[in-house]
């Protein structure tokens, strides 16, 4: 048993069944190619003379790289105004089954577009406009922050959305470290409620392992659905894009052929993707020492698992068993009714969450401009990130508010290390 930290993958690589990792020099020619269609701005379909084209008709961005540049993690809004291209708008018809596939709004599909190629009508505009909570909470007086979102879809070119359709604002995640999360046995995922104390949270059966709701089953599930509902690129795994019948201009048959995701590009894109290491995590201060116990009795570590088995392939086909320190269970949890989703009527529905890994979060606050946090990005900070936890993670919360300033600021400090 070996364990690796939040940069430790060398000479080690994740394997699933769908895309077998790279090795040797193929790898190195897999990843560059990979790499390279990641940051291309891909062209209309009629584009002359260009090789990667096929966009649209509608997107919401033209390139990989322009929701998760270098691999990282979207840029969320700043305040009032458009959404960010890293901010999209899933719609979704409710079901009753949790692990299908869910239906999208029957004119405007599972995304929300908001660009479109010459020819072609956006489906509309996404805006969002905060209203600023204060109060004054903590007991040492101290003053707490948050901001809450309010999202506007106008002018939709073909009407209104169905009544019951679910809004869905999601802003891209990080990549980097996606290929160690799919190593992670689904027996250790599964087993981890049984695992927690005598009241561990009423998280929900593992869906998929990938997505804000675990709605991707795996890194090239996750890709192709990318490709094809924000970019309109179409791929072996996902032939059709985001177009409903209702959508003349976006059904027009392609002249650049289909898919334009060509299979050997999906994989190399694929492979590209899970060598994405997740950043060296800055040096512990003497400050930040006792996060780790702090972080645990306040219970944040019963979702937020620290450490979690991997089973790792070398280029040889070897296979090494690891621990990783992703600070999630990969499980999804109601987290109460502040952060759930809306209909179009304005009606809230249950939504469950997939525990958000937390490894990497100093790297982002550190480098990121005005970094955002959130499946939405509306907490500016990782202290607005937890008041906003209710539901299952209520007493957590309770927990962090009722600290006094120095382990309160202890605890942040030390988030700050992960």
């Amino acid at each position: 048993m070996i364990w690796l930290g939040a940069a430790g993958l060398i000479g080690l690589s994740a394997q699933s069944g769908s895309c077998a990792a790279p090795a040797g020099q193929a790898a190195s020619v897999q990843v560059v190619l990979g790499e390279s269609v990641f940051n291309t701005e891909w062209a209309p379909a009629s584009a002359p003379g260009v090789a990667r084209r096929g966009l649209g008709p509608l997107f919401n961005a033209a390139s990989c790289a322009a929701c998760h540049p270098n691999g990282g993690h979207g840029e969320g809004p700043a305040g009032n105004g458009s959404a960010p291209a890293a901010l999209v708008v899933q719609l979704q018809t409710p079901g009753p089954d949790l692990a299908a596939e869910a239906d999208g709004d029957p004119v405007y599909g599972r995304v929300f577009n908001t660009r479109a190629v010459n020819g072609a009508q956006a489906e509309g505009v996404v805006t969002i406009s905060y209203r600023e909570i204060e109060g004054r909470y903590y007991p040492d007086g101290m003053r707490w922050r948050m901001r809450e979102p309010h999202y506007r879809l106008t002018g939709l070119t073909l009407g209104p959305l169905a009544a019951q359709t679910v809004i869905k604002p999601r802003l891209a995640p990080p990549l980097f470290g996606v290929a160690l999360l799919e190593a992670v046995p689904a027996s250790a995922i599964d087993g981890a409620a049984t695992a927690r104390d005598a009241n561990p949270p009423r998280s929900a059966p593992m869906r998929g392992r990938f997505g804000w709701q675990g709605d991707s089953a795996s890194i090239r599930d996750q890709t192709a659905k990318a490709f094809a509902r924000e970019m309109g690129l179409a791929t072996i795994d996902s032939p059709h894009d985001d177009c409903t019948a209702a959508e003349a201009d976006c059904l027009r048959p392609p002249d650049s052929g289909v898919p334009e995701v060509s299979g050997e590009l999906l994989e190399a894109v694929v492979g590209y993707v899970r060598t994405l290491v997740v950043p060296a995590p800055p040096v512990r201060t003497e400050q930040g020492a006792g996060g780790t116990a702090l972080f645990a009795s306040l219970g944040c570590a019963a979702c937020h698992r620290p450490e979690l088995p991997v089973v790792l392939t070398d280029a040889s086909g070897t296979q090494t068993a690891a621990t990783i320190a992703p600070y999630t269970d990969l499980r999804l949890h109601d987290l109460g009714i502040e952060m759930a989703d809306e209909t179009a009527s304005g009606e809230k529905v249950t939504s469950r969450w997939r525990t958000a890994s937390l490894w990497g979060l100093g790297h982002r606050i550190r480098t990121e401009t005005h970094p955002t946090f959130l499946h939405d990005g509306r907490a500016r900070s990782p202290e607005e990130a937890i008041l906003w936890h209710a539901g299952e993670a209520a007493q957590a919360r309770r927990n962090f508010v009722n600290l006094w300033g120095r382990p309160r600021e202890m605890l942040l400090r030390w988030l700050e290390t992960l």
